[in-house]
């Protein structure tokens, strides 16, 4: 990597347009700052500590990288509390770590950042106020044992004792942040329970979509009769009908204030941030203001890019696509093919550690913490490069070495790329759009698919590795480890075929173990295993043209091939056999000597139906050879 140094994005879940405004303050700011930006995201919180859940929190590894000088935690992305634990284990634990939390000023050791809700909320009830001239208005915010709730609703006080308006007990309520505490209050309005406000300004979207849904539902109009607004600005607020008026946080000031802390933890240089400290206001019909057309037109713009991404992803079978491929080049060259269904990539590396698809025997030897020191780029493409693969890397740069640009700061997004804890490697990319937004449904799918893809191919190689394995073990003897009888009937009928097709010589050896019954009363069935894996080692030295050496029997073998052998081939093999024995009989020290009694055939085979007739012959003289044999042995 070069020289500029890089901060760490670390979030949770990325879902929507709006949760991308505190990144596009920290990298703004970051860029600003001649800072690099790498971010660290899940596309799932499980919480438990599932498989699945472990292999998505590894790319959190790659944070020990040399280069990464400190980071930015999300906090609010993470809302499983056992998944943001067990990251803020990981950041505790890298020595000299830099970071300041987004969004929550209450973990220990660290910096909390926050936005501006108290000021934000209070411009939102000052709207109710000076535009609509309403008096008697109520405050649902969220329960009261979380800080933003508590910021939200002394906004609320701020600005309606800022104009002089009277706050009793019973127009401050602690809801929930969502639909309960929304529906209630709509109850206990209907049915006269509580005295009926002008307005509502409720502490996010959802309690206020809610409530307006709620209110109507019991014939009390929206607007007319009681006005209601949000706030966080979702994309349900801009759909409802009425649409809700709603504002976004000031993230992108807070995102920038991030940047300029940490730059001073690294530096010591103070740093004010250019992003304006206030939210985006959007009306809406609730509070009696007409729809921001154009705003909703933008956003309904990006939603329809994003559904229409997701809806490509769909319908074009990728996943099947990738996992019809039958070999590794084939898949990444297949995977290639669909980086067009990510929009906006300006470039992508599938990062695979070296040894992503090796597995042991019960396949449970593999990584799941870290990556491998010795990495490779599967593949890379860029708008500018034609597609490459293969370039190794060390996992210790993080950056693979075709994405990273020298010339100018920039953003890169990090994934973990795997099979439940299985971690094959990550996924680097770089969008056209260098600001704005976290990356969408569709990558997700993306990432997901190429994932599956290659624990399929790992499955499958695996799969034929054990097939082998368990046809090579039905076919060989376990004890010599020569062919079976059942090897023999496998390949006899194809050598002969093929001695006749290409009117070459077949040779047949019939041999036969002398004395093993013998061996075995005498000195044990241990010694007589022994003579009989001699015998076969020393048959085996007639194999040096492709020949099959088959244990036909107890301590009977075979050995066939069809090759373009002289007459004198019997001769020769026969020295080979009785010469190997010979040395190992003077040097075993066993009492007992190894001994063969053989038989050849060698001819060509146009006049002969089958090979049987030729192991006949063999045969025939094997036991002439044996009878010889022990008439010399008396």
């Amino acid at each position: 990597m070069g020289q500029r140094k890089t901060i760490a994005v670390l979030v949770g879940t990325t879902n929507g347009y709006f949760r991308s405004k505190c990144l596009s303050g920290i990298i703004k700011q970051a860029y600003k700052l001649d800072y690099n930006v790498a971010v660290f995201s899940l596309f799932t919180i499980a919480g438990d500590e599932t498989k699945h859940q472990l292999g998505e929190e590894n790319i959190f590894s790659l944070l020990k990288t040399k280069d990464i000088v400190g980071g930015v935690f999300v906090d609010y992305s993470f809302w499983e509390d056992r998944s943001r634990q067990r990251i803020m284990k990981l950041v505790r634990s890298l020595p000299d770590f830099k970071m300041v939390i987004f969004d929550n000023k209450g973990i220990p050791g660290y910096e909390g950042i926050v936005s501006n809700d108290r000021k934000g909320f209070a411009a939102m009830v000052d709207h109710l106020i000076e535009e609509h001239g309403f008096r008697r208005i109520f405050c649902l915010s969220g329960g009261e044992q979380f800080p933003v709730a508590v910021d939200r609703m002394n906004g609320y006080i701020d600005s309606m004792t800022r104009h002089g308006l009277e706050i009793k007990d019973e127009y401050k309520i602690y809801g929930d942040f969502w639909t309960g505490a929304a529906t209630e209050l709509a109850r206990r309005i209907a049915e006269g329970e509580i005295e009926r406000p002008e307005a509502v300004a409720c502490g996010n979207d959802k309690s206020a979509v809610t409530l307006v849904n709620e209110l109507i539902g019991r014939g009390i109009r929206v607007p007319e009769d009681i006005a209601v607004t949000g706030y966080d600005l979702s994309g349900d607020s801009i759909s409802n009908d009425p649409s809700v008026t709603s504002c976004t946080r000031p993230d992108i000031h807070a995102g920038a204030r991030c940047v300029c802390t940490l730059h001073k933890y690294l530096t010591g240089e103070d740093v004010a941030p250019d992003e304006p400290d206030e939210g985006i206001f959007v009306s809406g019909e609730s509070c009696g203001c007409r729809r921001d057309i154009a705003f909703a037109h933008r956003y309904n713009d990006i939603d329809r890019l994003e559904q229409d991404s997701e809806g490509q992803m769909r319908l074009s079978c990728m996943q099947e696509s990738l996992m019809a491929t039958e070999t590794y080049d084939e898949l990444i060259d297949t995977t290639t093919g669909f980086i067009r269904l990510i929009r906006d990539c300006a470039a992508i590396a599938l990062c695979l550690n070296k040894d992503w698809n090796l597995f042991r025997e019960d396949d449970s030897d593999y990584i799941r913490e870290g990556y491998q020191a010795d990495m490779f780029e599967a593949m890379y493409s860029d708008v500018d490069h034609p597609y490459t693969h293969g370039r190794p890397f060390r996992s210790e740069d993080m950056y693979p070495p075709s994405i990273l640009i020298e010339d100018r700061p920039a953003v890169y997004f990090f994934n973990a790329v795997h099979f439940e804890d299985r971690c094959f490697g990550y996924q680097a990319v770089r969008f056209r759009d260098e600001i704005n937004r976290f990356p969408e449904d569709a990558y997700h799918s993306w990432v997901s698919a190429v994932s599956v893809a290659l624990e399929y191919m790992r499955m499958q190689g695996r799969m034929k590795l054990m097939y082998n394995r368990a046809f090579a073990s039905s076919v060989r003897d376990v004890m010599t480890g020569l062919y079976n009888r059942q090897g023999y009937e496998m390949y006899c009928d194809q050598v002969f075929e093929i001695a006749k097709e290409r009117n070459i010589r077949l040779l047949v050896i019939v041999a036969d173990l002398d004395d093993l019954k013998k061996i075995n009363d005498v000195h044990g069935h241990i010694e007589g295993d022994n003579a009989i894996t001699v015998a076969a080692r020393a048959l085996q030295t007639c194999c040096g043209n492709g020949e099959y050496c088959v244990r036909s029997g107890g301590d009977e073998f075979i050995v066939f091939g069809a090759y373009d052998y002289d007459n004198a081939i019997p001769i020769f093999y026969r020295s080979r056999i009785d010469g190997y024995l010979a040395r190992y009989n003077s040097s075993s020290g066993k009492p007992y000597t190894v001994g063969m009694s053989a038989g050849f055939f060698i001819d060509f085979v146009d006049k002969y139906k089958n090979i049987d007739e030729c192991l006949k012959i063999a045969d025939d003289r094997m036991y002439a050879n044996k009878a010889s044999r022990k008439k010399g042995r008396k």
